[in-house]
């Protein structure tokens, strides 16, 4: 699909449900249309270093991958995939030329990126997100058998290193510092991995979420909280240390300057899976958010060169920011 066949989609309804309150959200992976009853994703013919969604058949497997993955979190929100033509979304459209996933519409003044932007998130709401997050995480261990190979992590980690000039062009950054985390990083993860290893031993490895950030979460009033969009791509961002899924949200906690609910969500959460056992676990836990702060900021460079904006230019300084402090706290430099 292109942009002009999905604003066709769009303004001649050629879609089921409701045709009241359409809108377009774009990212750099996907279009969402999205009405006042129903969410559908169709995913770009796009490729990355992190991704191939190029070919229509991979777009299908991801797009049931998605349903699959995202029914343990939210059954309620993911519904079905379905066709997509030019004559519109839905059953009957054959031939294919993609496939959307339908999903129930949930109420987006509950998504918690927006409430943490007016404080409208407490404690309260980090206890009830552990309990969930703990139980599901409980639910889905990994082998204890699994190898760990910290140069898989290193490279993940130098991923960033590929967009030092775009990095350059935000202002106020220090994109030199790169060349010293390709030494430090590595190295890191190389005097740590008898302990990654053990925590793979000990059980704390997950089929995770792997994008567990305050966009992707609902906090209904008086309602389970409601996890979505788990990462469905690449199999490797969601099979990770526990550390590594907590780091994400409590990353982003931070980035929103919300130190006191990274101390409650965490306080609630190792009362029901004590996932921290010594000191080098909260080492590790600091490069894990430093990992999620990289990532974040990596889309944001990519999210740059496709539609460059003040708001987006901000969150990468952020990032950027929050990304050189853990490292500094872990290796000085």
């Amino acid at each position: 699909m292109t942009a002009d066949n999905i604003h066709q989609i769009m303004s001649e309804g050629l879609f089921p449900g409701l045709k009241s309150g359409v809108s377009l959200v774009e990212t750099h992976i996907s279009w969402v249309i999205l009405t006042d009853e129903f969410a559908f994703k169709i995913k770009k013919p796009v490729r990355f270093d992190f991704l191939d969604f190029s070919t229509l058949e991979l777009r299908r497997h991801f797009c049931e991958e998605e349903l699959r993955l995202n029914r343990r979190l939210a059954p309620q929100m993911y519904l079905q995939v379905l066709p997509v033509s030019i004559g519109g979304i839905g059953e009957g459209q054959l031939p294919a030329m993609d496939y959307a996933l339908q999903m129930h519409r949930m109420d987006n003044t509950r998504e918690m990126d927006k409430l943490l932007a007016v404080k409208g998130v407490d404690a309260r709401d980090m206890e009830y997100l552990a309990a969930l997050l703990a139980k599901f995480h409980l639910q889905n261990r990994l082998d204890s058998s699994l190898p760990y190979h910290p140069a898989e992590d290193a490279h993940d980690f130098a991923d960033l290193y590929a967009l030092e000039s775009d990095l350059e062009a935000l202002q106020g950054s220090d994109a030199k510092l790169l060349r010293t985390w390709a030494e430090t990083i590595p190295a890191f993860l190389y005097k740590h991995t008898t302990r990654s290893e053990a925590r793979i031993r000990s059980g704390f490895w997950v089929e995770g979420h792997g994008d567990l950030h305050s966009r992707n979460i609902f906090l209904p009033k008086k309602e389970t909280p409601v996890v979505f969009d788990c990462l469905e791509f690449n199999a490797h961002f969601r099979r990770l240390d526990v550390l590594s899924e907590l780091a994400f949200l409590c990353m982003d906690l931070e980035f929103y300057g919300r130190k006191d609910l990274v101390k409650a969500f965490l306080e609630a959460y190792t009362h029901h899976w004590a996932c921290f056992e010594n000191a080098e676990d909260s080492q590790l836990f600091t490069y894990f958010k430093a990992y999620r702060a990289n990532v974040r900021l990596k889309i944001a460079l990519l999210s740059l060169r496709q539609h460059p904006n003040k708001d987006i230019s901000k969150s990468a300084m952020l990032y950027w920011l929050l990304l050189k402090q853990y490292v500094f706290e872990l290796t000085g430099f």
